[in-house]
């Protein structure tokens, strides 16, 4: 159950990000400095298995991990939150694509995760319905991918039409339309607007990344988007990917 929203700008890739919880759900602990296979990355923490749904690296990588509705769940499934760690330390396209199609994704529930690549302008999204691995690819100039545990073409659907609206009225679009898109609650607060609000869930963080030439920098809202909350940052130097043999 999640919104993720990008933009590529200038010479900067914007990722914005609701995250839809359980209400019974521990709070997420606030984004941190890890490395994987010899490469550093920023990202919150998961307050119940300690995995990530959103990370950037220090090559330029943003990535975001969202549930799906479709498909079939293990009998004992391992948080999806350990794919982000495992994914973290690639450093192309075709590296990730490998490094996912070999992980033991039949322990893993249904997901989609969102790959974006700020030097190669490229961006890649991997859905699991629990049998089958499909690779496709995303414009990483502007998107909206949509998620619900009740439905995600419902979400889509909804939550788009709210994209298409607000695209249409605002200019320029730019990050700050963005962040006021991802605290909007047309047409009332529901399990389909933007900013989830429903009896046993809510959207309960927004995070946002921004990969530029320099650093990478992470803000992690631990509250509903449209409510006050503390903001936590942290920012990492990028460096240039290695090239590969």
């Amino acid at each position: 159950m999640c919104t993720a929203s990008w933009l590529r700008r200038e010479s900067a890739l914007h990722l914005f990000f609701n995250r839809d919880e359980l209400r019974s759900r521990e709070p997420a602990w606030p984004p941190r400095a890890s490395e994987s296979n010899g490469v550093r990355w920023i990202a919150p923490a998961d307050g119940r298995a300690g995995g990530a749904w959103i990370a950037a690296t220090e090559h330029g990588l943003a990535l975001a991990l969202l549930n799906r509705s479709e498909g079939s769940r293990p009998a004992a499934a391992v948080s999806r939150g350990t794919l982000i760690p495992r994914l973290a330390g690639t450093v192309d396209p075709d590296q990730l694509v490998g490094r996912l199609a070999s992980s033991p994704l039949d322990e893993l529930a249904p997901f989609r995760l969102l790959a974006l690549w700020r030097e190669r302008s490229h961006g890649v999204v991997a859905a699991w319905d629990g049998r089958r691995l499909d690779i496709g690819e995303v414009d990483s100039t502007l998107g909206l991918l949509c998620s619900s545990g009740l439905g995600d073409e419902r979400a889509t659907a909804a939550r788009g039409a709210t994209w298409r609206r607000f695209r249409d009225a605002i200019s320029p679009w730019d990050p700050a339309a963005h962040r006021e898109f991802h605290r909007d609650h047309s047409p009332a607060p529901s399990a389909w607007s933007v900013c989830v609000h429903r009896p046993e869930a809510r959207s309960v963080s927004f995070t946002e990344i921004e990969l530029g030439p320099e650093e990478a920098l992470l803000s992690y809202h631990g509250a509903p988007p449209c409510q006050p909350g503390e903001l936590h940052r942290a920012r990492l130097d990028q460096r240039p990917a290695p090239e590969l043999d």
